[in-house]
């Protein structure tokens, strides 16, 4: 005889009798048995015991009959399983999770270089955004240089990358690739000659015409026309003369100019020259603007400003100016009154000369 069956409502089958002869049609008698007197116990936790019955008095067959301490009740197989089936819990659903993805940092990357588009001539230029504009510093092309000049421009920017900064509505200044200033290359190599009196390109001029390069050698010797052939002069008659060489210079100088000037604003050039013997290292200039000026942009330094006090430095953080070299700096700035010349200026705590 098997054991209880256990049904997931909880009824409790003690022996299930059925006659195998008699398939097609039986009877199962329900005897309920309370273990609380209360007829309204649930059905969870009876006992039922079933068996089959031949007895041919019942045609109720196949049903299945349970029986209380008041009027029986009939119930098919069909309610049995339906009432187990009931009795069981359903799964839950698991909720969705949330989603967790991170959002994607995306990295902003500067703009490119312009491009030179065309050259006009040794110091006017169309960029690929199409700015047109003279670079700032350098002389119109005399008659003389001019072919050689536009020959240096198209072989040192045509095509190329550059950076640009206005200096004005009509002026601009140039950085190549390698980030050196296309003025100060142009005149250092005698391709161009320097506008009057620029205190930044006045030096790269003076050594280009020293050593003879371009315009300052045949057939221009720094002349904006080209000199006609005529008969040289007889050298002057030889004398003796004692002269006395200049004074060493020592310490360093700083020349400072204002190049433009609008409204609330100006750019200013300054080179700074190194007389001693030893090259200085790290340098450091240091000076004080007396009327409330204060830097916006910067070119060939990184500048720090605390009220009027600015110190500016090389952009590498350890940059050095050669014995007897020197240095071109360029900024921007903004002002609100009248714009003081600063004249007093300090490297790596040295006091420099001015003008």
């Amino acid at each position: 005889m098997p054991g209880p069956l256990q049904l997931t409502a909880g009824v409790r089958f003690d022996s299930v009798r059925l006659e195998r002869s008699r398939i097609a049609r039986f009877k199962v008698t329900t005897r309920l048995h309370h273990r609380e007197s209360a007829s309204s116990t649930p059905l969870k936790g009876r006992t039922l015991r079933l068996q089959s019955s031949p007895r041919r008095s019942d045609t109720r067959g196949g049903s299945l009959r349970l029986f209380d301490r008041h009027r029986p009740v009939l119930y098919t197989p069909f309610a049995v399983l339906l009432a187990a089936a009931c009795g069981t819990s359903s799964a839950e659903t698991p909720a969705a999770s949330p989603d967790s993805s991170l959002p994607q940092h995306v990295t902003v990357l500067p703009p490119p270089p312009d491009s030179v588009e065309e050259v006009v001539d040794g110091r006017t230029v169309v960029l690929s955004n199409g700015v047109k504009a003279r670079v700032l510093g350098l002389a119109a092309p005399a008659e003389c240089w001019s072919a050689g000049a536009l020959k240096f421009a198209k072989d040192t920017l045509l095509g190329k990358p550059v950076r640009y900064s206005r200096a004005s509505e009509s002026a601009i200044t140039l950085r190549l690739a390698d980030n050196s200033d296309y003025a100060t290359r142009a005149v250092s190599q005698g391709a161009v000659r320097a506008e009057k009196d620029d205190p930044v390109l006045s030096e790269p001029e003076k050594t280009a015409e020293k050593a003879g390069l371009g315009l300052w050698g045949s057939p221009c010797k720094g002349q904006d026309t080209t000199p006609t052939t005529s008969t040289p002069p007889p050298p002057p008659a030889t004398t003796t003369a004692t002269t006395t060489p200049p004074a060493v210079k020592k310490g360093c100088a700083v020349t400072y100019r204002v190049a433009k000037e609008w409204a609330g604003g100006f750019h200013a050039e300054m080179i700074v020259t190194n007389h001693d013997q030893t090259p200085v290292t790290r340098w450091g200039l240091r000076w004080r603007f007396p009327s409330g000026q204060q830097i916006r942009e910067t070119w060939g330094m990184t500048a720090y400003q605390y009220g009027p006090d600015v110190m500016a430095m090389s952009q590498d953080g350890n940059g050095s100016i050669s014995a007897g070299g020197q240095i071109s700096l360029r900024f921007n700035a903004a002002t609100a009154g009248p714009n003081v010349t600063p004249t007093a200026f300090t490297l790596n705590n040295t006091t420099c000369s001015f003008g």
